[in-house]
C-alpha cells in the first residue's frame, strides 16, 4: 500500500510540473504587416485568440523562407499531442485574395534538444488543419517555417488566423505568462521635482556597475540622458523622450493609437525588435515580443503595481528566465 501512495503522490508531483494553460512569453515573428493606423493589427498575438477575424500576417516577399517564420517561446513547458493551425484569412470575401501557406515545417524544442519535427503540405482550403499529430510533447519552444504558399489573387501578404494547442482531444487554452525562475535583482532609486515628475533615476546592476538616468523638463519636451557608474553627463547628451537614445547605439521609438501605448519598437542600426502591450484592466500586465530580425536579449516583461497604481517591480524574461527589478 505504501508504495502505490507513494507512486500517486509522485505522480501528482510530475503533473503539477505543468499548468493547464499553454503559457505563452514571447510569439516572435520574423516580420510583421504594419497597418500605420493600428500598428498591432497583424500582430502574433492575434493567432491565440480564438478568434478568426483577427489574424497575424505579413508580407510574404519580406521574408526568409530558410528563417524561422514564428518562435513561439512558452512559459512554462507546454504539453500536447496535437497543433492545428488556420492558415488564411477566414473569411470568404478575403481567403483567396491573401497568401495561404502551402508548405510548412514545424520544430518542437524541449530546451536545447529538438523533439520533433514535421515538414506538412497543407490544403489550399478554408479549414482548420492539423500540422502536429502524434506523441505527448513537452515543449519550451515552437518553431515555424512557412516555406511556400498559395498566391493570393489580390495581396501577396501571408496570414494565419490562428494556431491552436490539444492535449487528449481536448483544445487548451492560452495566456500570455511567464516562468518563475528569478535569477538576477536590479534596483532603481527615483528622485522627483516639486511637481513629482522624476528627474533622476539610479540603476543598479549588481556586478555590472550602476547607471544614472537624468529626466529635462521644457515644456511639453521631456529630455533623457544616462552615464555609466558616476560619469558625468553634459547638455549636449540629452535627446527628447519621443525617440529615446539608449546605450549601444540603439533607440526606442514608443507607438500609440488613440493616446494608449501600444508597443516599442527598438532599433540598433539594421536590427530591431517589436514589443506589443498587453493591458489588463487598464493598466499595462506585459510588453511580449512579437518581431525581430535578431535575437535580443528581453523577449517579455511582466509589470507590477502598488496601491497607489505605481510600478514596482518589473520583471524582464530572456530565454524563460526572469530578471527581477525592484524600485524604491
Amino acid at each position: 500500500m505504501k508504495k502505490v501512495l507513494v507512486i500517486v503522490f509522485a505522480f501528482l508531483i510530475c503533473s503539477g510540473l505543468f499548468a493547464e494553460k499553454i503559457k505563452i512569453y514571447a510569439p516572435v515573428a520574423q516580420q510583421m504587416l504594419v497597418d500605420k493606423n493600428n500598428f498591432v493589427r497583424y500582430s502574433p498575438v492575434n493567432m491565440f485568440d480564438d478568434n478568426s477575424d483577427t489574424v497575424y500576417a505579413v508580407t510574404f516577399d519580406e521574408i526568409d523562407c530558410k528563417k524561422p517564420l514564428l518562435e513561439i517561446y512558452f512559459g512554462e513547458p507546454a504539453v500536447f499531442d496535437k497543433i492545428t493551425i488556420k492558415p488564411g484569412y477566414f473569411d470568404d470575401r478575403y481567403f483567396e485574395k491573401n497568401d495561404r501557406i502551402k508548405n510548412l515545417r514545424v520544430k518542437i524544442f524541449n530546451c536545447n534538444n529538438l523533439d520533433g519535427e514535421k515538414s506538412v503540405l497543407l490544403e489550399d482550403k478554408m479549414e482548420e488543419q492539423t500540422i502536429y499529430c502524434d506523441k505527448k510533447m513537452i515543449a519550451t519552444k515552437l518553431v515555424i517555417y512557412a516555406e511556400s504558399v498559395y498566391s493570393g489573387s489580390k495581396w501577396n501578404d501571408l496570414v494565419i488566423s490562428d494556431l491552436n494547442f490539444f492535449l487528449e482531444n481536448i483544445k487548451t487554452p492560452v495566456s500570455f505568462d511567464v516562468g518563475k525562475c528569478v535569477n538576477v535583482n536590479v534596483y532603481r532609486k527615483y528622485k522627483y521635482d516639486d511637481m513629482s515628475r522624476v528627474i533622476h533615476e539610479y540603476v543598479a546592476m549588481g556586478k555590472s556597475g550602476a547607471k544614472d538616468v537624468f529626466y529635462k523638463y521644457e515644456g511639453e519636451k521631456v529630455k533623457k540622458a544616462s552615464a555609466w557608474d558616476g560619469e558625468k553627463v553634459q547638455d549636449s547628451d540629452f535627446k527628447e523622450i519621443d525617440s529615446i537614445v539608449m546605450d549601444f547605439n540603439a533607440k526606442e521609438e514608443l507607438i500609440y493609437v488613440k493616446d494608449a501605448l501600444v508597443a516599442k519598437k527598438h532599433v540598433r542600426g539594421d536590427d530591431f525588435y517589436i514589443s506589443q502591450c498587453i493591458y489588463e484592466n487598464a493598466k499595462i500586465k506585459a510588453t511580449v515580443r512579437i518581431c525581430e530580425n535578431r535575437n535580443w536579449s528581453e523577449k517579455c516583461s511582466i509589470y507590477n503595481y502598488d496601491s497607489l497604481g505605481r510600478i514596482f517591480e518589473v520583471r524582464d524574461y530572456g530565454d524563460g528566465t526572469a530578471f527581477k527589478k525592484r524600485f524604491e
